[in-house]
C-alpha cells in the first residue's frame, strides 16, 4: 500500500487500471498474488470519484488485465468492480474489455444524451391522446398514468414486467456507455417492485462512423450490467442506422398484490431519493470539455449503478409510491406521482443530493436542452418560490439518465430506509392541494 516506494517499477500515471474489491483482504491476496507472477501491482488508496467498501483498490496497467483475470480465477473470486483510466476519467469497464486503438468521441454528434433524448413529456401526451387502448383484465399496470412499466398478470401469483429504453451516448466510452444504458432500462422493473429475468439488445449503430469493435465494448458493458443483476440476456435486434442508439427491452416478475405504482402517496409522506442529480448537467459539461475528470468519473458510477440495493432497502419499509428519475428530471417525474396520486409533491431545493460539478456546470450555462423541455412541459403545474435558487431549479429539471428511485414513505420509516441508504436524502413532503402540482420551495 505504497509502503515501499522501490517496488514501483513503473511511473504512476502509467498504471491505468483499478480492480475494485469488497475487502482489504481480498486486495491484499491479489496483490501478493500478481507481484509473485512479476506484475505491476499496487494496493493504493480508492480514488473518491471510485466506490470500493473497503477503501483500498488494486492498481495495475491494462496491458496486465488478461494476466490478473487469470490470477482471480485461480483464487476462485472475482472484482466488485473495474475501472480504466479514459480520457482523463476513471471509467467504469471490465477486465475483459478491450483497449481501443483510438480515442473514441461516442458523443462528438449527438444533439442530445442519454435520457435527455426522450421527448417532451407534453408532445408525448399530445400524440397519445386519442390513440386506441387494447384493455384487459389482466393488465395491472397500463400507460394510463405513465408508470415506469407495464405489468401483466400471468397466473394468480405472479406477474411479469415489460418495459423498454435505449438512447443516444452520454458518455464517450463505448463500455461505459453500454453499462449505462442497461443499468437504466433495467431501473424501471425495480421501480415496480420486480425482479429482472431477462433482456434484450436494442441497437441502432452506424457503421460508418465506428469500427465494430466499439458495438462489440457497448454489447459487454450491458451484459455486465444485467449479470450484477441477476437477469440473462435472451437476444436482441440490431440495425445500422445513422444515429448509435443502445438500450434494452427487459422483462420482470412480481407478486400481482406487490406491484410499485407511481400513484398511491398520502399527504403527509416524506418523499426520498436514492441518487444524487445531476448527470444531464455534468455530462453536458463533459461533452463540451469543460468537466473535471473526478466529475465525469463520479457521475459515471452513479449512473453504473443498479437499483436493486435501493429497491431492496424500500422493500423494508412499504412505500406508498416509487418512480425512477429519468429523463423528465425530479420536478417532471414528481408531477407524474403528485398526478398518479391525486396530491400535492414539494420539493426542497436546499436538500437535494448534487453531483460534484453539476452546479458549477449550471452556473456556466451548461444546461442540457432537454431541461428546457422539461421547464416547458411542466408550465401549467410547477409552481416556484419566489427566490428559489436558480440552479438548484436547473438541477430539479435535468434529465437523468439511470437515476435513482423517488418514493413517497410514511415519516415514521424515514430514518430506519436513510440508515440502510446512506447516500439517499428526503428531498420533499407531500401536501394537499391542485392534484399534479410540483412546487420547488428553498
Amino acid at each position: 500500500m505504497h509502503l515501499d516506494p522501490e517496488r514501483q517499477t513503473v511511473p504512476h500515471q502509467q498504471r491505468d487500471l483499478l480492480v475494485v474489491f469488497g475487502s482489504v483482504q481480498r486486495v491484499m491476496r491479489v496483490e501478493k498474488a500478481a507481484r509473485d507472477h512479476g506484475l505491476d501491482v499496487d494496493a493504493i488508496p480508492a480514488p473518491r470519484a471510485i466506490s470500493s467498501r473497503c477503501g483500498v483498490v488494486l492498481e495495475a496497467r491494462s496491458g496486465e488485465a488478461s494476466r490478473i483475470r487469470d490470477i482471480l480465477r485461480t483464487l476462485a473470486f472475482g472484482p466488485e468492480s473495474v475501472y480504466h483510466l479514459r480520457n482523463g476519467s476513471w471509467t467504469p469497464s471490465s477486465l475483459e474489455a478491450a483497449t481501443l486503438d483510438a480515442v473514441t468521441r461516442l458523443t462528438r454528434d449527438t444533439a442530445y444524451g442519454g435520457c435527455g433524448a426522450k421527448l417532451s413529456k407534453g408532445l408525448l401526451s399530445t400524440i397519445l391522446c386519442g390513440l386506441p387502448r387494447v384493455e384487459s383484465d389482466d393488465l395491472i399496470v397500463g400507460i394510463e398514468t405513465a408508470d415506469d412499466a407495464g405489468v401483466v398478470r400471468i397466473a394468480p401469483d405472479l406477474a411479469l414486467i415489460h418495459t423498454t429504453d435505449f438512447f443516444p451516448p452520454m458518455v464517450d466510452d463505448p463500455f461505459a456507455f453500454g453499462q449505462i444504458a442497461a443499468t437504466n432500462a433495467l431501473s424501471d422493473v425495480w421501480a415496480m417492485g420486480g425482479a429482472p429475468l431477462a433482456a434484450m439488445n436494442l441497437v441502432s449503430f452506424p457503421l460508418s462512423r465506428f469500427d465494430k469493435d466499439v458495438l462489440r465494448e457497448i454489447l459487454r458493458g450491458g451484459l455486465t450490467a444485467l449479470e450484477e443483476a441477476g437477469a440473462v440476456l435472451a437476444g436482441g435486434h440490431t440495425v445500422e442506422g445513422q444515429e448509435l442508439l443502445y438500450g434494452l427491452a427487459v422483462t420482470g416478475t412480481v407478486h400481482p398484490d406487490r406491484v410499485w405504482r407511481n400513484g398511491g402517496a398520502r399527504p403527509g409522506d416524506a418523499l426520498v431519493l436514492t441518487k444524487p442529480l445531476g448527470t444531464g448537467l455534468v455530462t453536458t459539461a463533459a461533452k463540451a470539455e469543460m468537466a473535471a475528470p473526478d466529475h465525469v468519473a463520479t457521475a459515471m458510477r452513479w449512473m453504473g449503478t443498479l437499483n436493486r440495493d435501493a429497491a431492496e432497502a424500500l422493500q423494508t419499509v412499504g412505500p406508498h409510491a416509487v418512480t425512477d428519475i429519468t429523463g423528465f428530471g425530479l420536478a417532471g417525474h414528481a408531477a407524474e406521482m403528485a398526478d398518479a396520486s391525486g396530491c400535492v409533491v414539494e420539493i426542497d431545493l436546499g436538500r437535494l443530493p448534487v453531483l460534484p460539478g453539476a452546479l458549477e456546470a449550471a452556473a456556466t450555462g451548461l444546461v442540457p436542452a432537454g431541461a428546457g423541455k422539461n421547464r416547458t412541459s411542466l408550465a401549467q403545474v410547477l409552481e416556484i418560490e419566489d427566490g428559489a435558487d436558480e440552479l438548484r431549479v436547473d438541477l430539479a429539471l435535468d434529465p437523468q439518465t439511470s437515476g435513482g428511485l423517488l418514493a413517497a414513505v410514511s415519516p415514521g420509516d424515514v430514518d430506519r430506509l436513510v440508515r440502510r441508504l446512506p447516500d439517499s436524502a428526503v428531498v420533499g413532503r407531500v401536501v394537499e392541494g391542485r392534484a399534479g402540482a410540483v412546487r420547488l420551495v428553498g
